[in-house]
């Protein structure tokens, strides 16, 4: 039997590690169509950025989706073409996942609790927005 989340931080880390399986796991469902996302069945996922689909004009994020699903996929270049970040961001979430998974079990004190884990995740996160803010004014 899974025992319950023990403290609010043990709850955080299970909803961030559920969110980001989630995300990676819709990454590997969904299908690249060159430029494109598409369900299984060969429908397109449609439009996937506010930005893109009311301004006109790529977000810091834009190409995630479409980096995530290729990289799922075992397309590295093509991740790479859509937004720089796509890997960086696709493996810290998987080693989060993992590293909650273990934290859980060893019983070990949440993730989300600990300052060095808090600054890595922000790294990333900054890593990732210069990473699009400059691919955003290359285009």
């Amino acid at each position: 039997m899974i025992a319950p989340p023990r403290s609010p931080g043990r709850g955080l880390d299970l909803a961030g590690a559920a969110l980001a399986a989630a995300q990676l796991g819709l990454a590997a469902v969904l299908v690249p169509r060159g430029d494109v996302v598409a369900w299984p069945d060969g429908s397109p996922l449609g439009v996937g950025c506010l930005s893109r689909a009311l301004l006109h004009a790529d977000c810091p994020m834009c190409g995630m989706t479409r980096s995530f699903v290729a990289l799922a996929h075992g397309h590295l270049g093509a991740a790479l073409g859509f937004h720089p970040a796509g890997p960086l961001l696709f493996v810290a979430m998987l080693v989060f996942v993992a590293a909650v998974v273990t934290t859980w079990v060893r019983q070990a004190p949440p993730l989300l609790a600990r300052r060095s884990v808090l600054a890595s995740l922000e790294i990333v996160a900054l890593a990732s927005a210069a990473l699009g803010i400059i691919k955003m004014v290359r285009s």
